[in-house]
């Protein structure tokens, strides 16, 4: 499994982040925010330069960290918004965003990347949960045809994420949108952090028993990339008790899933996505090589 790291979790400077990716013994990188914006907004001149700059640090590309569908009413009414403004988003309707997919397609065919990641709709401010299924599952999966659709022509995978903020928080909620979408180039990116820390309220009932290890089984086949990130859980801190640790300690066994998914077959990409200090990246980073290099 090749291992990676989303570059702005170092620095938002490609030249910093590449340097200390490939300083740290990475040979490859994840891609989400690009010169003050979020990459599917990039043009053909900005992609060519960040192309070269892949070059010379010697990088290849594992996803395009993209924000299609996250930040979009999957109602006319529902009103979403972002929730950290150092997290870049494109914002608008369906159309708007599978406009915005069209070009990431051109970006990742550019940069020689396979995978695009696309989340399942943030939950509204305005509706009350449980969320993600009936006709929000409906909508969510015929949103995700016509992504396939957009994405075909130009050969790359489609990875959904299982996102604490969007209307399948759960693994194995996306998992069966995957599966109800029932075709090759719409895949999961699994991130087990973000199953953990799903807000129990908004999940229904019949996927809060779940746990990581079983879930990592049944993802694995289906799996195109995976993130890793660590929590600890700690209810004295509130409103969010689940508290960003490296990546080598908190709550979950990391190594011990990932182990789960090599052999259920999972071939994916392993890219870290750390979330805490500069400190706490880098330590994210050597633990990440000691462990699976």
């Amino acid at each position: 499994m090749k291992l990676s790291i989303i570059s702005d979790q170092i620095s938002p400077s490609f030249e910093e982040a590449f340097e200390t990716a490939r300083d740290y013994g990475f040979s490859c990188v994840e891609l989400h925010n690009a010169w003050g914006k979020t990459i599917e907004e990039l043009d053909e001149a900005e992609t060519a330069s960040l192309k070269k700059l892949l070059k010379e640090y010697d990088l290849s590309v594992t996803n395009i960290a993209s924000t299609v569908f996250f930040v979009c009413p999957l109602y006319e009414q529902d009103e979403v918004s972002g929730f950290d403004e150092s997290f870049h988003v494109i914002t608008g309707t369906v159309d708007q965003h599978l406009a915005a997919l069209k070009r990431t397609c051109e970006i990742a065919c550019e940069l020689e990347c396979p995978n695009i990641r696309l989340f399942p709709f943030r939950f509204p401010n305005n509706r009350k949960p449980p969320f993600g299924d009936g006709e929000d599952f409906r909508r969510i999966q015929e949103a995700m045809l016509r992504a396939s659709d957009t994405a075909e022509p130009y050969g790359v995978t489609l990875a959904v994420e299982n996102c604490p903020y969007s209307h399948l928080p759960k693994g194995k909620m996306t998992l069966d949108l995957v599966r109800a979408v029932n075709r090759p180039n719409v895949r999961l990116l699994y991130d087990p952090a973000n199953s953990y820390r799903a807000v129990i309220e908004n999940v229904p009932e019949r996927y809060r028993s779940e746990t990581l290890a079983a879930e990592a089984e049944q993802m694995a086949p289906y799996t195109a990339h995976v993130h890793l990130k660590n929590y600890h859980y700690d209810p004295s801190v509130q409103p969010k008790p689940f508290v960003h640790v490296p990546a080598g300690e908190g709550d979950i066994a990391l190594a011990d899933l990932v182990e789960i998914l090599k052999k259920n077959g999972c071939e994916a990409a392993l890219s870290l996505e750390p979330e805490v200090n500069k400190a706490g990246t880098l330590s994210s980073m050597k633990w990440m090589m000691d462990q699976f290099s």
